[in-house]
């Protein structure tokens, strides 16, 4: 049997159907699984071991016509390939046509409503529940069920490994007690901005003083080359010691080096979902949008969500003009200290 995975967009989202993969492969342990992605994310699941192959999509691009003319290209993509069922962990219709459109017999996928002509099976999610959990019940509307607990994974290159050992190592941070890794940035990928789910920078450095202070060690700081100044304002303003890797590792690198340390503390971004899939404690900062929904999945892991009566409002179309992300600055260092040492680990 050949099964189709597709979620083109973006690192957290796919990371967040890795859950739905294991399951496919545990449940179908001979058939071939191809996994859908555009460029942008599609390491988020190239070291997967369930996967047997990762299928580059052209990417979707932002806006409405944008995305009708990506329709038919990703079809062509994908049809000849010759799939028996498709997975698509993505509410977008588009996704459902495409599969579609590629003559996929069977399509299972997930709605907000309604109905889909495009599917031959549905889950409706709704937001009492984790996106993780709907796209897991995809796979049982299929008939295939896969043993627990279920858990997003990524699995690191051994060089990537290596290469973060020797960073640790060369810096000095290999025999601290404590090592935790901040990501300030974040909050733009190819469908859009929203910049408004970063916490303020200042209160990153604050909370990396508090934890360091408290348990020894040391504060990793991660981003790519456009947070470059971003992180160098808050790596001034820390005054212990820091590894500043910003805009030098890719994300199989990151992953290593999230693996090496003792928390992960990040906005809501794929960089987010990458801590948790390698198994680190995490802690997310959700003002946006709804831990809930896309919140750290696992037992070792937790969120903060901001509560404000606007919020969270990414689905309804983002912040209102001029908001300011209060949500975002509602949250405290002392609720972010508490929510992490509360964890277990």
């Amino acid at each position: 049997m050949n099964i189709l995975v597709l979620k083109p967009c973006c690192i957290g989202d796919v990371l967040m159907t890795t859950p739905l993969v294991a399951t496919l492969r545990v449940a179908a342990p001979e058939a071939r699984i191809e996994f859908a992605v555009g460029q942008w994310s599609a390491g988020a699941v190239a070291t997967n071991p369930d996967i047997d192959a990762v299928v580059d999509l052209p990417e979707r691009g932002r806006g409405r016509l944008a995305g009708l003319a990506w329709v038919p290209r990703a079809a062509w993509r994908l049809r000849w390939r010759r799939y028996d069922a498709a997975f698509i962990p993505d509410r977008d219709w588009r996704c459902h046509l495409v599969a579609y459109l590629a003559g996929v017999p069977r399509r299972f996928g997930v709605i907000r409503r309604g109905w889909s002509p495009f599917l031959t099976g549905t889950v409706r999610a709704g937001r009492a529940e984790h996106d993780v959990d709907g796209y897991i019940r995809l796979a049982e509307q299929a008939g295939l069920k896969g043993g627990g607990p279920h858990q997003l994974k990524y699995v690191p290159r051994q060089e990537s490994l290596q290469h973060a050992h020797d960073l640790v190592r060369s810096h000095g941070f290999d025999g601290m007690p404590f090592r935790v890794a901040l990501y300030p940035g974040g909050g733009e990928s190819p469908r859009n901005e929203l910049y408004h789910k970063r916490w303020p920078p200042e209160r990153y450095a604050l909370v990396a003083d508090r934890l360091v202070g408290r348990h020894g060690g040391g504060v990793i700081l991660l981003g790519d080359e456009s947070e470059r100044e971003l992180n160098f304002n808050i790596r001034n303003d820390i005054p212990h010691p820091v590894l500043d890797l910003t805009g030098r590792l890719d994300l199989d690198e990151m992953a290593a080096v999230m693996q090496l340390s003792d928390a992960v503390i990040a906005n809501d971004t794929g960089p987010m979902q990458l801590a948790v899939a390698v198994g680190t404690p995490t802690v997310g900062l959700f003002g946006p949008t709804d831990a809930g929904r896309f919140g750290p999945y696992g037992r070792r892991h937790r969120a903060v969500q901001s509560n404000i009566w606007c919020g969270p409002c990414f689905e309804r179309g983002g912040p209102m003009a001029g908001c300011g992300a209060a949500c975002m600055h509602r949250i405290t260092v002392r609720d972010v200290v508490a929510v992490l040492e509360a964890a277990p680990g």
